[in-house]
């Protein structure tokens, strides 16, 4: 495999970025890589530069990610199920109506398509580059997708809504992406599209990492409105929540009728380039002081593992002296898509391979799973194993 380090423009205009901060993070599937968050000096937004080429992206997805917890036998959790409650009651009150036909980009394991479904939408299809999450859209929701990419997939109808929930902070071109939603709203008298991020607020705001490896834009207000708007949509309605979610979130609701809501964007790179500084030095201390915390146990351990092959094991070997301080024995996963699987010195093992120990050590890197994982384990406390919470979260607000 080719391993590229990929420098990007700015997402939303276009310009040379320039490089806030960047770190070497040991990457599951590749070598060790500079991952970088750069700066767009003309219009403020902020972007991971450097990163890995398109084509590793896409085989992270299809053989790599997952988006589903076995901890809940792939059922929604509870903060799923309360925002599609919400999400659908706020694209209905700005429409007036449910559409009649909704297409979703990034549609992962088909529980949002159902919820339209179940509330009276007539047809409904997803598209979804991940194997196991159209698998299970299937199996579980009865829900159809196209196996492709935000980037590559073909439709031969249009839609009346178009859904893209937690999908443009993935993309290398989102601008494409949203003018080809938009070409798919041509043949309708008007078309709507709701679209939902990850919000970029105050760092205090924002939980560990939040600049992630999956995430290669970052929105404010400012420039997803902008966005929206020089994509030809109109935005319809905003809404924002800082506290029910592991990390803000933004969902606009945008016709594809013209209205003049919003019609001034304003550059944010002095905000940007502060909430990126302060940031990386409110990362490095939290994720320090999680580690310094368990040394105690870690000083009592026969050996130590790594539970989680992805990129929270990633984010505290970049941002910690965990390999300095002690010898990590192995890394281990539940995902079945991970076992054998190289992610820096250690190949990725199924749990049951590994021969337990009384006074061995697991490190549960995960921020959002982390609980349930926890939960999942007391079979290996049982053996005598010892099992870390590395944040101690509240992990009712994951998804």
């Amino acid at each position: 495999m080719v391993n590229e380090k990929v420098i990007r423009d700015c997402f939303i205009c276009g310009s040379k970025t320039e490089v806030i901060f960047s770190t070497t993070w040991v990457l599951p599937g590749l070598k060790p890589r500079e991952i970088g968050f750069s700066i767009c000096p003309d219009c403020g937004s902020v972007c991971q530069s450097p990163t890995v080429s398109f084509n590793e992206m896409m085989m992270f997805y299809s053989s790599m990610a997952v988006y589903t917890n076995p901890g809940r036998q792939e059922r929604p959790s509870d903060a799923k199920i309360r925002d599609l409650d919400e999400q659908i009651q706020f694209i209905k009150r700005g429409i007036g109506t449910l559409p009649d036909s909704v297409l979703q980009i990034g549609s992962s394991d088909g529980y949002t398509l159902s919820r339209f479904r179940d509330a009276g939408v007539q047809r409904v299809i997803g598209v979804e580059p991940g194997n196991a999450s159209v698998e299970i859209a299937k199996r579980v929701y009865d829900i159809d997708c196209i196996h492709s990419s935000a980037e590559a997939f073909q439709v031969n109808e249009s839609f009346d809504l178009i859904l893209l929930t937690h999908v443009l902070e993935h993309l290398y071109q989102p601008q494409q992406t949203l003018a080809k939603c938009r070409a798919l709203h041509d043949e309708t008298k008007e078309g709507f599209i709701y679209v939902e991020v990850p919000l970029m607020a105050n760092p205090k705001s924002l939980c560990p990492g939040f600049f992630s490896f999956e995430h290669i834009n970052y929105y404010t207000k400012e420039n997803l409105l902008r966005s929206l708007t020089d994509a030809g949509y109109s935005p319809v309605s905003v809404v924002e929540h800082f506290n029910s979610n592991l990390s803000p979130i933004i969902g606009v609701l945008a016709s594809s009728k013209a209205q003049q809501h919003y019609d001034h964007f304003f550059p944010e790179v002095q905000k940007n380039t502060k909430i990126l500084k302060d940031y990386r030095t409110k990362e490095v201390e939290y994720w320090q002081g999680c580690l310094d915390s368990i040394n105690p146990e870690l000083e009592k351990s026969e050996r130590i593992f790594l539970w989680g092959a992805g990129i929270h094991t990633s984010q505290i070997v970049a941002n910690t002296d965990l390999l300095q301080q002690w010898h990590i024995a192995g890394l281990t996963d539940t995902s079945s898509l991970k076992w054998g699987l190289r992610q820096g010195d250690w190949i990725c093992q199924a749990p049951d391979s590994i021969q337990w120990q009384a006074g061995d050590t697991v490190i549960i890197s995960s921020y959002a799973s982390e609980k349930e994982i926890y939960d999942a384990l007391d079979w290996l406390r049982a053996k005598g194993v010892n099992t870390l919470r590395l944040h101690n979260v509240d992990d009712t607000k994951a998804h």
